[in-house]
């Protein structure tokens, strides 16, 4: 009878860049093949290699090995580089299944990210639902939809032979979707291996808003606190924050204004979630910048003049009722249009802080308007309560950490751990 082994190839001593790969007799599959960010020590990956990957500098794995055959497919758990970053590097022949929600995701992406960030591979990618299994080879594959900070986040049940292996990928309990936990804890039992994710147990992730639904509260207190103009530092990407942000400037009487990128992500992403906005005469607006309008009118022609209502420009802001979801780039015409009133603005930055010592446009921002930026944000990943609540009712046979700095801890928090190095392989018995 064929062995069914586990290996984690990255990510059992860092945070992203995972890749995972089971095998079963001389079938294989592979589970996320992300950019990594990091190396062990948490130090950040040198740009010159991260632009240039390849095998022997360490940024691409050997991913076959000592295989007779290349992997059967790749499956993505989510839509964030540090675990699709690496799927262009693959032949043309791979097969790549991504869901049909990230899929969407990106499309719209691959239309306004810079190269390094765009998924080359999207038109041969294979996508699948979450909830309906799908075989590949001997493999039984089942995505279960997780909360993440990317829209369409998933787990996912690999089945064969008998055998079960259960990876988490990135997902968190205090997100709007919180209660896809418990579909899964009743689908989800026991399985003989559990990739379980452990970001947070760095101690490097604030709990100052311990939900997204806190952080719709502090938006609110912070919008209401004075009629200043309010410019908001979120990723467009986190369909949850800007939730929060639009029900925040409804809930306060302001306009949001937000950019094409923006306004084409939602509108893709409708069919999965029908209450995202916009929303018929609601209180969304947009600005069209000119590099993200050239791309509109490439891609689809004049489309983008059915949301002339919505538009605004400078010259068309009316007193200082207005909330920007923009890009820090594109918000400085908008800035000194304020500042040339004597309008001072309110600055808020809702995403993790290590984004925001890495990019020194915020610190120009905050000088150069005398303002400092308000943090208001929670993480995309589970705290550990959720993570000890979560592995209590799916009770694994066995716990592996994995996109973690921190695996040493696990057995301090969670039964039936064990703690493996990358390429080393877990025999399921």
């Amino acid at each position: 009878m064929p062995q069914t082994s586990v290996t984690i190839l990255r990510g059992a001593d860092t945070i992203g860049g995972s890749c995972i790969k089971i095998n079963h007799g001389e079938d294989s599959i592979v589970l996320d093949y992300g950019a990594p960010l990091m190396d062990s020590t948490g130090a950040s990956i040198d740009a010159d290699l991260a632009s240039s990957p390849s095998i022997e500098n360490g940024i691409l794995l050997d991913i076959q090995q000592q295989d007779t055959r290349p992997p059967l497919a790749y499956i993505l758990s989510h839509a964030h580089p540090d675990h699709y970053g690496l799927l262009r590097s693959l032949p043309k022949s791979s097969n790549i299944y991504v869901s049909d929600s990230s899929y969407s995701m990106m499309t719209i992406g691959n239309l306004f990210y810079p190269d390094a960030l765009r998924f080359s591979p999207l038109d041969q990618c294979r996508q699948f639902s979450p909830g309906k299994p799908f075989q590949v080879g001997p493999f039984t594959v089942t995505a279960f939809l997780m909360d993440h900070s990317a829209f369409g986040a998933c787990s996912l049940l690999i089945e064969v032979d008998g055998k079960q292996v259960y990876y988490t990928g990135d997902f968190r309990g205090h997100g709007r979707k919180s209660q896809v936990s418990d579909y899964i804890y009743a689908n989800v039992k026991q399985p003989d291996l559990m990739l379980l994710e452990g970001t947070t147990l760095d101690g490097g992730h604030s709990q100052q808003f311990p939900t997204e639904f806190s952080v719709e509260e502090a938006m609110v207190t912070s919008l209401n606190e004075s009629d200043r103009p309010a410019f908001v530092s979120a990723s467009g990407g986190n369909i949850d924050r800007i939730v929060s942000l639009y029900n925040a400037t409804k809930r306060t009487g302001k306009e949001l204004v937000i950019d094409l990128y923006q306004l084409y992500l939602l509108e893709a992403l409708k069919k999965y979630s029908p209450g995202l906005p916009p929303h018929k005469n609601d209180h969304l607006k947009v600005i069209f910048p000119k590099s993200q309008l050239a791309i509109i009118k490439a891609e689809f022609g004049e489309d983008f003049l059915r949301y002339g209502n919505r538009h605004v420009n400078p010259n068309k802001l009316k007193g200082t009722n207005y909330v920007f979801r923009v890009s820090p780039y594109a918000m400085t015409p908008y800035l000194d249009s304020f500042k040339e009133k004597g309008v001072k603005p309110k600055l808020i930055y809702s995403m993790w802080l290590g984004y925001q010592s890495k990019q020194p446009k915020f610190a120009e921002i905050a000088n150069e308007y005398q303002e400092s930026w308000q943090y208001i944000h929670t993480s995309g990943h589970a705290y550990l309560e959720h993570l000890q609540r979560f592995t209590r009712n799916i009770s694994p046979k066995v716990l592996v950490p994995i996109h973690t700095l921190n695996s040493d801890k696990f057995s301090s928090y969670f039964d039936n751990v064990q703690i493996v190095e990358n390429g080393e392989s877990i025999i399921c018995e």
